[in-house]
């Protein structure tokens, strides 16, 4: 039985303190540390109540990447085992993710999501400025295309933003798992010396 790491609370407003100097939680700018830590508090509870319909406090006992993952503006992570079928529109919920991920600078249009059966063929298609762009996924069960990650991360490119992949601290990342991150290459410097993370861009 694997026993839970615990993590203090003075560790998790130090890892706040970090990703904050790699411009996370940008939208709470004016609060301090601990201000920031009691906000993010409250919104996991808030979240995990609704998930239990009932009052339930997570607690913070989580490590600097569970903290990054709470800011969807500067990292996306996901399992590619996705539960990519016809009903769930997996390929138009990732495109508004990178959306919000570049800040809205990467800002699709008219999103679409086509199967002609359960089991594809898959299109996908959306607007950006006057372009076009159209994607035609290979099905594979319930994974997750990533040739999708490549489409947004190279038209995010264009207005001079970096998208990079986290592999953590080790080489081999996350598995079935993805992240990526929007780093300046200061923020990125940060991250390998502070925690020993990797990245590939």
């Amino acid at each position: 039985m694997k026993i839970e790491k615990k993590i203090s609370k003075e560790k998790v407003v130090q890892d706040i303190s970090i990703l904050r100097k790699c411009g996370f939680f940008e939208k709470f700018h004016d609060l301090t540390n601990q201000e920031v830590f009691d906000k993010l508090h409250l919104k996991r509870i808030e979240k995990y109540s609704e998930i239990f319909g009932k009052p339930y406090d997570p607690g913070m006992n989580i490590d600097e990447f569970e903290l990054a993952c709470l800011d969807d503006h500067k990292m996306f992570y996901m399992d590619l085992e996705a539960d990519v079928c016809q009903e769930n529109k997996v390929y138009e919920n990732v495109i508004n993710s990178f959306s919000l991920l570049s800040k809205g600078k990467f800002n699709p249009e008219n999103i679409d999501e086509k199967w002609q059966t359960n089991f594809g063929p898959i299109k996908v298609q959306f607007k950006l400025n006057k372009e076009i762009v159209t994607f035609e996924p290979k099905y594979s069960d319930d994974w997750l295309d990533p040739k999708i990650f490549e489409i947004c991360i190279n038209k995010i490119k264009t207005n001079n933003l970096r998208i990079v992949e986290c592999l953590g601290d080790s080489k081999y990342g996350y598995g079935q798992c993805i992240s990526f991150m929007r780093l300046t290459k200061n923020e990125q410097k940060i991250l390998e010396k502070g925690y020993h993370y990797m990245f590939r861009d």
